[in-house]
C-alpha cells in the first residue's frame, strides 16, 4: 500500500513538474521582454528631450538670450536620459543598440557645446537636432526588433503610451506567473512529503507484521525445543551411566544364553 501511495503521488507530481517547467519558461520570456522595454522607454525620453531642447535653442539663437537657463535645464535632462539609456542597454548586452546610443551621445555633446558657445546658427542647430532624433529612432528600432510584440513605428507620437501599456501588461502577467509558480511548488512539496510519510509508515507496519508473524510461529511450536535449536551436549556423568547400563545389559544377555 505504501508503494502504491508513492506511485500515486509521483503520478501527480510528474505532470505538475511539466506545468512548472512551462510556467518558468514563459516567465523568463516575459521578464526578458520587460527588460527590453526599459531602453525603449529611455530612448523615447531622449527623443522627447531633444525636441524640447531644439525648441528652446532655436528661440535662444534667434535673440532670446534669457532662455539660456531653460536651455541648460533641457540639456541636463537630455544628459540624464542618455546616461540612463546606456545603463539599460549595457544591462541587456544589446551591442548594436548600445553602439548607436554611444554615437548619439557623442554627437549630442558636440551639438550642445556648439550651441552653448554660440558657434552655430539656427538652421544648423535644427538640422543637428533632427539627426540626433533620427539616431534615437534607430536605437528604438534596434531594441524593438528583439520584442515578441513590436509596438509600431518608433517615431509615432503615441509610442510612449504604448510602451507604458505594454509594461503594465507584462508586470501584471509576471506577477500572476510568480504567484502560480509559488503555489505549484508548495503543492508538489506537500505531495512528496506526504508520499514520504506514507512510505515510512508502510515500511514500519510491514516490519511490525513480520515480527508478529514470527511470534505466532514460535507459539505454535510450543515451549519445547524450537526448530533450528541445537541439541544440548551430554554431561560426563550421563555418559558413564550410559556405559554401565550397556555393560549390564550385555552380561544379562550372556547368562541367558548359557542357561539355554
Amino acid at each position: 500500500m505504501a508503494l502504491l501511495g508513492l506511485i500515486g503521488a509521483l503520478a501527480l507530481v510528474l505532470p505538475m513538474a511539466q506545468v512548472l517547467r512551462f510556467q518558468v519558461e514563459a516567465l523568463v520570456e516575459d521578464r526578458d521582454e520587460r527588460a527590453r522595454l526599459d531602453p525603449l522607454a529611455e530612448a523615447v525620453a531622449v527623443q522627447r528631450g531633444l525636441i524640447g531642447h531644439d525648441d528652446v535653442s532655436t528661440r535662444m539663437l534667434r535673440g532670446r538670450a534669457t532662455l539660456e537657463g531653460e536651455r541648460r535645464l533641457r540639456k541636463a535632462a537630455v544628459d540624464e536620459r542618455l546616461v540612463a539609456l546606456q545603463i539599460t542597454l549595457r544591462a541587456g548586452a544589446w551591442l548594436p543598440a548600445q553602439r548607436e546610443a554611444q554615437a548619439l551621445q557623442a554627437d549630442w555633446q558636440l551639438l550642445a557645446g556648439d550651441i552653448e558657445g554660440r558657434r552655430i546658427d539656427v538652421d544648423s542647430s535644427q538640422r543637428g537636432h533632427r539627426l540626433l532624433q533620427e539616431q534615437a529612432v534607430q536605437v528604438m528600432d534596434l531594441v524593438q526588433a528583439l520584442l515578441s510584440v513590436p509596438l509600431g513605428r518608433a517615431d509615432a507620437p503615441d509610442l510612449q503610451a504604448r510602451v507604458d501599456s505594454r509594461r503594465d501588461e507584462l508586470d501584471a502577467r509576471i506577477g500572476r506567473a510568480e504567484s502560480t509558480l509559488a503555489l505549484l511548488a508548495l503543492m508538489a512539496a506537500a505531495l512528496l512529503a506526504g508520499a514520504g510519510l506514507a512510505l515510512r509508515a508502510g515500511l514500519r507496519g510491514a516490519a511490525a507484521a513480520q515480527a508478529l508473524q514470527r511470534a505466532a510461529d514460535d507459539t505454535r511450536r510450543g515451549p519445547g525445543r524450537r526448530f533450528g535449536d541445537r541439541p544440548s551436549r551430554a554431561t560426563p556423568t550421563e555418559l558413564t551411566a550410559a556405559s554401565l547400563d550397556t555393560v549390564r545389559r550385555s552380561a544379562e544377555d550372556e547368562r541367558s544364553r548359557s542357561r539355554s
